[in-house]
């Protein structure tokens, strides 16, 4: 994720503000087709209450659950959550509730059933429909991901305090067949399309769709399903890496972009508050929470010299104005923790002058000033092409038949995208393991904060290996990340013990069906 939150969002959040209010007081069975439902306007409102609910899902949530888990960050100030560092969850933790979450699923099934119902045509409510069940499949895709074993609801509900009541966890495999039914019909509602970057980034499309059936296929491993979907994507609809030369200019506007699939708005005036981004990672106004840890830090200072994504990472950080990139060395962290170059609140670093749509956004400076944390806009990628392609390379990898030189070849398109000229080579990558190695580093350097990189270790079974160094290097007496507790269900992807996180406390007050059923080995 680079230098994005500062940018005003267009036209969607309009709606917003006042449809989230307007939920919030009107009971769902109230919402009936005979009285609501009648208009497109009445469907484009509901549309826009189903987006709400995403972002108020991930403001926060993208961070905490795709991300500082991972491995790649390191505390800084007095706000960042030393348990989400150490994975030593709680039923406490913040990030443990899925009311947000819930809350969006309710309004796509509220849409799901009364929209056909509406009288308006096809034609009006086909792009609605499709929406409504992409948006629930992405939801229960993060459920899933995040606790494993959830309520599968399907039915919108009469009150939406007391929703979940009479639900108990479903199984993952069932969670699995409603969420490629849904991108089933999904699809064939939006219709076929032979250009989607002409569609807006801001909504879900058919695009979205065939990029997050291809995510979940990767996550059950049916890697050559996950190939036929993703050449799909690559190839049919004008899709396309953003050039060096704009690299930034796909996150700063990607209503522009060929590589944008899918992204999410946030615009602090008409949402409220700022997005997550300034509280974890890039604030102008207070200490960030996090920032990258010492091994990431040397990682780029060794591709510092031509790798754009070097700048866009450690910008987006909050790492301006203090040091140039050419003065990064292993010695820099320590002293720039120090505040031997300024502030050490900002630990921060320069963007160069030889980028000049970056040196000239801070009225000079060479870096970027910083949103306040309640004032932060976004577009935050939930995907895009180097996404796919990277995905792409693991399914080569790891299908039964490897294509390891084509894997290879993904890997370094994406490098030599960004300017990086280091390429890799079967010599040094010579194993499906290696190379798939590979290819999680790739992927936590281009898709940095964009919260992929923990699922990406859960989804290969790489979380002991990556985080263990880390533990172990911090106390050598450590027993690292320690799996060793039943899986919840034989289709659960990844370890268990604390890779899921726990059920919040709050379930198991309001609900009776979910008493016991709490994930290993947290307390209810």
């Amino acid at each position: 994720m680079k230098n994005i939150f500062y940018i005003s969002v267009i036209g969607l959040g309009l709606l917003m503000g006042s449809c989230a209010d307007f939920l919030d007081r009107q009971p769902l069975s109230d919402l009936s087709v005979a009285t609501y439902w009648k208009s497109e306007q009445d469907l484009k409102t509901w549309n826009a209450a189903m987006y709400d609910g995403l972002q108020s899902t991930l403001r926060t949530n993208w961070f905490d659950w795709g991300e500082v888990r991972a491995g790649g960050y390191a505390a800084r100030g007095t706000g960042y959550d030393i348990n989400l560092l150490g994975n030593s969850l709680t039923s406490s933790s913040g990030s443990t509730s899925w009311s947000n979450l819930y809350n969006t699923i309710y309004r796509a099934n509220a849409a799901i059933k009364n929209i056909p119902l509406s009288g308006l045509g096809s034609t009006v409510t086909n792009p609605y429909i499709g929406q409504a069940y992409t948006m629930r499949a992405l939801m229960y895709f993060y459920a899933i991901r995040v606790w494993g074993d959830v309520p599968m609801i399907t039915e919108p509900m009469e009150d939406v305090a007391t929703q979940q009541i009479y639900y108990s966890r479903s199984s993952i495999s069932d969670i699995k067949n409603l969420m490629l039914s849904d991108i089933e019909k999904a699809l064939t509602a939006f219709g076929p399309s032979s250009d989607l970057t002409t569609a807006s980034k801001f909504y879900l499309n058919r695009g979205a769709a065939l990029a997050l059936k291809m995510d979940i296929l990767m996550w059950f491993k049916d890697y050559d399903n996950a190939l036929v979907v993703g050449n799909d994507l690559l190839t049919n609809y004008k899709y396309a890496l953003a050039p060096h030369s704009n690299y930034i200019g796909q996150f700063l506007d990607p209503t522009t972009s060929n590589e944008m699939i899918f992204n999410l708005s946030w615009s602090y005036e008409e949402d409220g508050n700022g997005f997550g981004y300034a509280q974890r990672i890039a604030s102008g106004s207070n200490t960030i929470m996090y920032h990258p840890s010492e091994a990431i830090f040397r990682t780029l200072v060794e591709r510092k010299k031509e790798d754009i994504r070097t700048i866009a990472i450690m910008d987006t950080l909050w790492l301006s104005t203090f040091i140039n990139p050419t003065e990064m060395t292993t010695e820099t962290y320590a002293s720039a923790y120090a505040g031997t170059y300024g502030n050490a609140a900002g630990f921060q670093i320069k963007c160069p002058k030889f980028v000049p749509y970056l040196a000239t956004a801070n009225s000079g400076k060479g870096g970027y000033a910083y949103a306040n944390n309640g004032e932060d806009n976004t577009k935050m990628p939930i995907y895009r092409l180097a996404d796919i392609l990277l995905l792409k390379a693991e399914a080569l990898t790891l299908k039964t038949t490897p294509d390891l030189a084509g894997a290879i070849k993904i890997v370094n398109d994406i490098r030599t995208r960004a300017g990086y000229t280091k390429l890799a080579n079967i010599v040094d990558y010579p194993t499906s393991d290696t190379i798939l190695n590979l290819i999680l580093d790739e992927r936590r350097i281009e898709l940095w904060a964009e919260g992929k990189i923990w699922f990406d270790l859960v989804r290969n079974d790489k979380v002991k290996e990556y985080l263990d160094p880390i533990y172990k290097a911090a106390d050598p007496l450590s027993a690292g990340f320690v799996i060793g507790v039943e899986k919840p269900s034989p289709d659960f992807v990844g370890g268990y013990g604390r890779m899921l996180w726990p059920l919040n406390q709050d379930v198991f007050k309001k609900n009776p069906e979910m008493k016991g059923k709490q994930n290993q080995p947290y307390d209810e």
